[in-house]
């Protein structure tokens, strides 16, 4: 009995949330993805419209999620620390072109054109990722990453990766004299009184797992094999401009209010969090200063995701629309945001579509996303060596990408060119049991597949 009240949705107040379309979609997901637990919150025009918990934060004490359930966000994370950054830049602190040398003075030669906005738009050119262990600080993993090669020309392309926050985070502990727990309490959660915000610290010591309390903190699952496993990320200190932060549906609803009254960042610095600079050879980069950067339903589209899907945030910043969404299932795909919005937004002008010329392919590729949703797809429909990445990501969250949205209802043909050595590109818009999707597919000639990826942009 317990349970099956906890399953019940809980709003931000005492009062029962009556059926809506926002409850409906939730609730969808929720039972096709096995998700325990979502926190959802609407700012619509610097207010906040709705506010609300479903279901379980915590499924071994049947802890229901309410608005304050503190959940992790994982990349999330980098919106808190956009947000951190064009404060100190707003108050004069640093300069987004401040040369990363001003503040590291160990950076090598070959970092000098790396300034602070390169780092936090992702254009820096630094290679990602470089192995370290866990308990490695900030300054272990600066002098790990000179030691390797630029991967790029700073400002030459856009490039999503780690890297770029540990050293942005080494550059701003140093500006400021704070470590970044500190400074993002002095520069957000304090200003702004948010109550569920921080970092858990968790660490290895030995065989015993440490950390700090977090205050009505969801756990976190991945529904495998038929069977709830907790599966929780462990994020090490010098990675927490970019990962590992724990927030609440009411206190991320918060930070948008106050972006949007202008007092907390004036206008002008506030747009830089989603205004993607233009690299050198003139197109427009993919990343604002921590913030994504795109388009949906021919809208400005910013915001992030992290977890895949533990933390999803849609801002509209035309529409002066923000959806928070946060969950406790790792194996789910960023929709709900989206689906939320969509109950907000006129229905979409969808692309005709073309001749499909080729409908054993289409159908092929109809039966592989059908099949992928109870089994690893076969090996022989990929193209060796290229298609690896392909099939691994239809194993996995794909494969929770698929079960979310349902079969497969209708398929149409949006685009298609030829690559060279007779590779073929397509685009098309597949219409799912619980969503309408845009899907990337590439071939090669014999017809396998080298590429398979919804696009970012619905339509």
């Amino acid at each position: 009995m317990r349970r099956a009240l906890a399953a019940l949705v809980v709003c931000a107040g005492a009062a029962e949330v009556s059926a809506d379309a926002t409850d409906d979609a939730v609730r969808t997901f929720m039972a096709a993805s096995h998700i325990p637990g979502v926190a959802v919150a609407v700012v619509q025009d610097g207010r906040i419209e709705t506010v609300r918990g479903y279901g379980e934060a915590n499924l071994d004490w049947s802890a229901a999620v309410t608005p304050d359930t503190a959940f992790q966000t994982a990349s999330v994370s980098k919106l808190f620390a956009g947000v951190v950054l064009l404060r100190l830049v707003q108050r004069g602190v640093v300069r987004l072109d401040d040369p990363v040398s001003t503040y590291l003075d160990d950076a090598p030669t070959a970092w000098a054109d790396i300034t602070l906005g390169r780092l936090a738009t992702h254009t820096s050119g630094l290679a990602d990722r470089p192995e370290a262990p866990a308990d490695a600080s900030a300054a272990d993993m600066v002098r790990r990453a000179a030691a390797r090669p630029l991967a790029y020309a700073p400002g030459t392309q856009s490039r999503y990766g780690l890297t770029d926050y540990v050293v942005l985070l080494a550059a701003l502990e140093r500006a400021t004299g704070l470590d970044w727990p500190a400074l993002l309490a002095r520069e957000v959660t304090q200003p702004l009184g948010l109550t569920h915000t921080g970092y858990s610290m968790q660490h290895d010591a030995g065989r015993v797992r440490a950390g700090r309390i977090v205050p009505q903190r969801a756990n976190t699952y991945a529904f495998r094999d038929g069977v709830q496993h907790e599966e929780l990320f462990l994020y090490p200190p010098h990675a927490y401009a970019a990962g590992g932060l724990f927030s609440s549906a009411r206190d991320i609803a918060t930070l948008f209010v106050a972006l949007a009254r202008g007092g907390f960042l004036d206008a002008r610095h506030a747009s830089l969090l989603w205004d993607a600079p233009l690299l050198d050879d003139g197109r427009r980069g993919d990343f604002g200063a921590g913030w994504t950067v795109g388009r949906y339903r021919g809208e400005t589209a910013t915001g992030h995701t992290g977890g895949p899907a533990l933390a999803d945030v849609l801002h509209l910043p035309e529409r002066g629309l923000t959806v928070v969404v946060l969950c406790n299932q790792r194996r789910f795909y960023p929709l709900l945001a989206k689906a939320i919005a969509d109950l907000r937004l006129p229905a979409p002008s969808l692309r005709a579509p073309i001749d499909d010329t080729r409908p054993a392919l289409t159908a092929a590729l109809r039966a592989l996303l059908d099949g992928a949703v109870h089994a690893s797809p076969d090996a022989s429909a990929f193209e060796p060596g290229r298609g690896d990445g392909a099939r691994a990501y239809l194993s996995d969250f794909g494969q929770a990408l698929l079960v979310a949205v349902g079969p497969a209802q209708h398929v149409h043909v949006l685009d298609e060119h030829t690559l060279d050595e007779g590779a073929l590109r397509r685009t098309y818009r597949i219409a799912f049991a619980r969503r309408t999707q845009v899907w990337d597919v590439i071939t090669d000639a014999q017809g396998r597949l080298r590429a398979v990826l919804p696009d970012a942009g619905d339509d």
